[in-house]
C-alpha cells in the first residue's frame, strides 16, 4: 500500500476584498510508497506547503482525495506516524533546546524516560550538546533548523512531510540531514521534501515532482528526467598521448568523444571534507516497523 496517495486533489483559497479566489492546488495525482525520498519542487507560490500542510491535516481540500498510511490526513491515530517539519523558526523560541525537544516529546505521547533518551540522542547527531540548555532564540538560523530536524525524527515517524528541510544549514549540518533522512528511508520511511536546493534533492530524492501554478508540471525518476542518453567515462592514470589511440577506438565503435578534461570533485564536497567534527556523526538507530 502506498504511504501517501493523492487523487485528483484540488486546493482553493476563497477571494478577500473583492479579489478572486485563488487555486493554490489544481488536479494533482500522486502516490509515494514506503521508503521512497520525493523532492517538490517549485517556484514560490507554485503549491509546494500547500500540499505539504494538506498531507499535514493542516490545510483542507476543495476535491479530490488524500490518505496518509490509508487514514485521513491529520488523524488522530497518525500524530506520532507522520512527522511534519515546517518552515520557519520553531515554536516555544523562549525555552532551551532540550526543553523544546522534551516538549515535542510530550506532544507525541512518548513516555519521558524514552523521550529523554532521544532527545539526547539527535542533541548529539546533530551536534547541539553545547547548546542545549540555550534559549532557542539564540540559535542561529542554521541550528533552529538543526533542532526542527531533530524534533521531526523523534517518534520514529512513518511519514515525514518537511518542508525546506535544509534551508539555513552549512555544508555539515547539511550532510548530517541527509544522512538522517537516509536511513529513515532505508527502513521504509516515506519522505516528501520541499526544497529550493538543487544539488541536494539531486543527492538525495529518488523521485521529483515540480509544480507549476499549482499544477503538476514534472514528475518522475531523476534518471528519467535528467537521462541525457549519453555515456561517462572517468578514467584514473590515463597518460596523455594514449587520447588519440582511445579516440580511434571511440570513432571506430560508433561514438563521439566530446571532450576530455580532468576532473575535480564539487567545491560542497570538498567542504565537507574538510570541516573538522567531532565523532558524533553515528545516525541514532530506528525502527519504523514497530515504533508504534
Amino acid at each position: 500500500m502506498a504511504a501517501i496517495s493523492v487523487r485528483q486533489l484540488c486546493v482553493t483559497f476563497p477571494g478577500r476584498w473583492r479579489k478572486p479566489a485563488v487555486q493554490a492546488l489544481l488536479p494533482l495525482d500522486l502516490e509515494v510508497q514506503p521508503g521512497a525520498i520525493v523532492g517538490v519542487l517549485g517556484q514560490n507560490g507554485s503549491g509546494k506547503t500547500t500540499l505539504l500542510r494538506v498531507l499535514a491535516g493542516l490545510q483542507d481540500w476543495s476535491a479530490g482525495t488524500a490518505t496518509v498510511l490509508g487514514r485521513p490526513p491529520g488523524d488522530g491515530i497518525l500524530v506520532r506516524r507522520v512527522a511534519w517539519q515546517p518552515d520557519g523558526p520553531p515554536p516555544l523560541a523562549m525555552l532551551n533546546g532540550r526543553e523544546v525537544l522534551q516538549w515535542f516529546g510530550s506532544q507525541l505521547g512518548l513516555e519521558n524516560d524514552l523521550a529523554d533518551a532521544r532527545v539526547d540522542e539527535w542533541l548529539s547527531y546533530f551536534e547541539l550538546q553545547h547548546a542545549s540548555r540555550r534559549a532557542v532564540r539564540t540559535y542561529s538560523s542554521g541550528m533552529q533548523r538543526r533542532l526542527l530536524l531533530a524534533a521531526s525524527l523523534l517518534g520514529e515517524p512513518e511519514v515525514m512531510l518537511l518542508d525546506e528541510p535544509t534551508s539555513g544549514l552549512d555544508p555539515v549540518g547539511s550532510e548530517l540531514a541527509m544522512a538522517a533522512l537516509r536511513q529513515c528511508a532505508r527502513k521504509g520511511a516515506a519522505i516528501v521534501m520541499a526544497s529550493h536546493h538543487l544539488l541536494e534533492v539531486e543527492q538525495l530524492c529518488s523521485d521529483v515532482l515540480v509544480l507549476h501554478e499549482g499544477r503538476c508540471a514534472l514528475r518522475g525518476t531523476l534518471d528519467e528526467l535528467l537521462g541525457s542518453g549519453d555515456r561517462s567515462l572517468v578514467v584514473r592514470g590515463l597518460a596523455e598521448d594514449a587520447l588519440p589511440a582511445i579516440r580511434a577506438a571511440i570513432t571506430a565503435h560508433g561514438g563521439t568523444l566530446v571532450r576530455s578534461e580532468a576532473q575535480r570533485q564539487h567545491l560542497y564536497a570538498l567542504y565537507r571534507q574538510l570541516a573538522v567534527r567531532p565523532p558524533s556523526g553515528t545516525v541514532p538507530a530506528v525502527d519504523h516497523r514497530g515504533a508504534n
